[in-house]
C-alpha cells in the first residue's frame, strides 16, 4: 500500500511542540511599553504611527492616553456640573422661601454636589481612539429655617434629601468631550 502525503499525528504534535519551546513569539513584556519619561507627547503619537505597539493594548495601568483622557474629563465635569447647578437646577440663586406654622420660613434649592462627583473614562467599544466617560453625581435639596425670610435664606443650610444620577459623555474625534 502506498504512503499517503500526510505525516502521521505525531510528527505533527513533535513539529508544533519544537516550534514554540524553540522559537518562542515575543511577548508584549519583551517589547518597549511607554515612551521614554524625556520624550513628549507628539514623539509618542509619531512613534504609534511609525508601527509600534498602540497604546490602546496596555494594560490600563499603563494606559497614558487614558490617563491623560480622565483628567481632561474630570475637569470638563466639574465645569458642566457647575453650570447645571446655575442653569438647569437654578442653585442658590433659585432659591424658594415658604413660610411655615408658627411664623417661620423656609428656604429651600436644588444642587449638585460639585465636590462629590466621581469621573470614570474608559475607551470605546467600537474604536479604541475614542473614549467614554461617565459623572456619577448627587443632586441634593438643601434647607434652612429662620424667623425671617431674609434670616432663612442667610442661615446654616442642611441636606434633606439627595438623588444619585449619571450622565455619559462621548470623546469627539480630535479630543473633547461632548
Amino acid at each position: 500500500m502506498p504512503r499517503t502525503a500526510f505525516p502521521p499525528a505525531a510528527a505533527v504534535f513533535l513539529a508544533f511542540f519544537l516550534a514554540f519551546f524553540l522559537f518562542p513569539m515575543p511577548t508584549q513584556a519583551e517589547e518597549p511599553l511607554a515612551p521614554p519619561q524625556d520624550s513628549s507627547p507628539d514623539q509618542a503619537a509619531q512613534q504609534d504611527q511609525q508601527g509600534q505597539q498602540p497604546r490602546a493594548n496596555l494594560p490600563l495601568h499603563m494606559d497614558l492616553d487614558l490617563a491623560r483622557e480622565h483628567q481632561r474629563f474630570t475637569e470638563f465635569a466639574i465645569e458642566q456640573m457647575r453650570r447645571m447647578n446655575e442653569t438647569m437646577l437654578g442653585g442658590i440663586n433659585s432659591m424658594q422661601v415658604e413660610k411655615l406654622d408658627k411664623g417661620l420660613y423656609r428656604a429651600s434649592y436644588k444642587a449638585i454636589d460639585v465636590d462629590g462627583i466621581i469621573c470614570q473614562v474608559r475607551r470605546a467599544e467600537s474604536d479604541p481612539n475614542y473614549f467614554v466617560g461617565s459623572v456619577l453625581y448627587t443632586e441634593q435639596v438643601l434647607e434652612s429655617v429662620g424667623n425671617t425670610p431674609a434670616a432663612c435664606r442667610k442661615g446654616e443650610f442642611t441636606r434633606v434629601s439627595e438623588k444619585q444620577s449619571r450622565i455619559i459623555y462621548s470623546s469627539k474625534f480630535g479630543g473633547g468631550w461632548q
